[in-house]
């Protein structure tokens, strides 16, 4: 079939962007009222589709549910893996992996993550996304205790503070807006400058 030189999207292409925009959909709305509480044809509605449109990219409300929630940790294993071809220090690379782990979650839209979500997916999706939040948390975790070796962070509690930073980051999906005053990367390095530096005025 002709694709007129790539200047026409295909079928595969469109399917995927229809697909992707109606995870956008779902993320936002998984976010702002919880799972339990969102049916699939409200998220059919939003998109402005019916409900056996929908079934067409997704064979229930669980599987949208992981899609959406697979969206977010595909997010921190691409911060994961830039990071580690990152060049510098551990506090470097630590600082880099959560800086574009949250610009990308804001770009684009995951679903806030929460054990009650995961625990709503068959056993093996469970399992999925659990072995890969342990996988960035165990990364976050060596950044931290080799920055602390380097001098560059005090000797903090490195399960506690990589679980804090974790935490905050996935919040971010409960209050952020693509309409929100501040870019992505402004809202980002905000959050880093208070993950390092604190709110507490250093004195002179």
């Amino acid at each position: 079939m002709a694709n007129w030189n790539g200047a026409v999207a295909s079928r595969e292409e469109v399917r995927e962007l229809k697909r992707r925009a109606a995870l956008r959909v779902a993320a936002r709305i998984f976010n702002e009222k919880g799972y339990h509480a969102t049916s699939l044809d409200e998220v059919a509605e939003e998109i402005g589709v019916t409900k056996t449109a929908l079934y067409y990219y997704f064979k229930n409300k669980e599987q949208l549910l992981y899609e959406c929630l697979k969206l977010t940790y595909n997010c921190g294993q691409t911060a994961r893996l830039e990071a580690e071809g990152f060049d510098g220090s551990a506090f470097d690379k630590l600082s880099f992996l959560y800086k574009r782990f949250m610009e990308l979650l804001m770009e684009e839209r995951g679903a806030y993550t929460t054990m009650a979500n995961i625990r709503a997916l068959p056993e093996e999706a469970q399992e999925e996304l659990i072995d890969r939040r342990r996988q960035l948390d165990r990364y976050s975790r060596m950044l931290i205790e080799k920055a602390i070796q380097e001098g560059a962070l005090r000797p903090v509690d490195v399960r506690i503070t990589s679980n804090f930073f974790l935490g905050a980051v996935n919040w971010i999906l409960r209050w952020h807006t693509e309409d929100d005053a501040m870019s992505p990367d402004e809202v980002s390095a905000h959050f880093l400058d208070l993950f390092m530096n604190g709110i507490v005025a250093k004195k002179a």
